[in-house]
């Protein structure tokens, strides 16, 4: 039995005349009558009546119409479903970033995606560096935006995204508070507030050796896993803290951000699984690079 069978069986039940189904159909009428009749025989059951002057349908024929319409429409969503997916204008991304991502290009990011693919579900999940990879890596998402450096790793493809300068984060009543730009040496000389290591391996060891070349030994005050709760502690006094100038966005009393000279520039990049070119993700990070090249 062939799908081709089916369709034109639909065509010659609506209408229930040889020639104009095949005129409908644009093809010639004995080959229609031989489908048809190639239909019944492999059913092993009668579909039509058919007469010099009408052709109508038998009960079987009509119970067969309506099973095949059902079957034939579910057959149509599927092959859009399967259209919509491989061209990336359907299903699902998964996307897993670092909170101070969320400071930066996520919210534009996905505005401008979602309104380029509006029937495109995008599951959003705050992870620090290390759960997003671990997730990337297992399938539970399909693109992570992280802090490199990252350790390199064969499965993975990663490009950038966002640069974005480092500046300092001081208690408002600091004496740094007073400089216009803050020397490198002098945050690294302070009371550090930082993320902890396990979040971020890469980016942790870069701003640690940075601080140390100084010729200061850092020393961190107090760690905390995200940019809100590190830039509240700052304004408590506790310390001070190299953070991507987004987090100034924040607004929070009681912080005063400034340039700080000598520092590295603070990276996201969006990382994939390598070897997958998913429409999906790759109209996603553009996206991303778009967001990013307007901060």
């Amino acid at each position: 039995m062939e799908l081709r069978q089916l369709r034109h069986y639909v065509v010659l039940a609506e209408e229930l005349h040889f020639r104009r189904a095949a005129a409908r159909l644009h093809i010639s009428q004995p080959p229609l009558s031989k489908q048809i009749a190639a239909l019944e025989q492999e059913l092993g059951v009668r579909l039509l009546e058919r007469s010099r002057r009408r052709v109508t349908l038998t009960v079987a024929g009509e119970a067969f119409l309506r099973d095949v319409r059902a079957v034939l429409a579910e057959l149509d969503v599927a092959v859009s479903t399967a259209r919509a997916l491989a061209a990336g204008s359907a299903g699902v991304l998964r996307v897993g970033f670092v909170g101070s991502a969320l400071l930066s290009i996520v919210p534009a990011a996905v505005q401008a995606f979602s309104q380029e693919r509006p029937d495109v579900e995008v599951e959003l999940s705050e992870r620090s560096t290390v759960d997003a990879l671990r997730l990337l890596r297992t399938g539970t998402i399909d693109v992570a935006l992280v802090r490199p450096p990252m350790e390199p790793d064969a499965a993975l493809h990663s490009e950038l995204v966002l640069r974005e300068r480092t500046i300092a984060a001081v208690p408002a009543g600091h004496p740094l508070a007073r400089l216009r730009r803050i020397p490198l040496a002098r945050l690294a000389s302070e009371p550090l507030v930082l993320f902890p290591r396990s979040q971020a391996p890469g980016f942790h060891d870069l701003l640690i050796g940075e601080l140390a070349a100084t010729g200061n030994t850092p020393r961190v005050a107090q760690y905390a896993p995200e940019m809100t709760t590190i830039a509240g502690l700052v304004a408590t006094g506790i310390g001070v803290s190299p953070v991507p100038a987004s987090v100034a966005h924040l607004g929070l009393a009681g912080v005063a951000y400034r340039p700080l000279t000598g520092a590295p520039d603070t990276e996201l990049i969006a990382v994939t699984r390598a070897h997958e070119d998913a429409p999906l993700t790759r109209a996603f990070i553009a996206a991303a690079r778009r967001a990013g090249r307007g901060q």
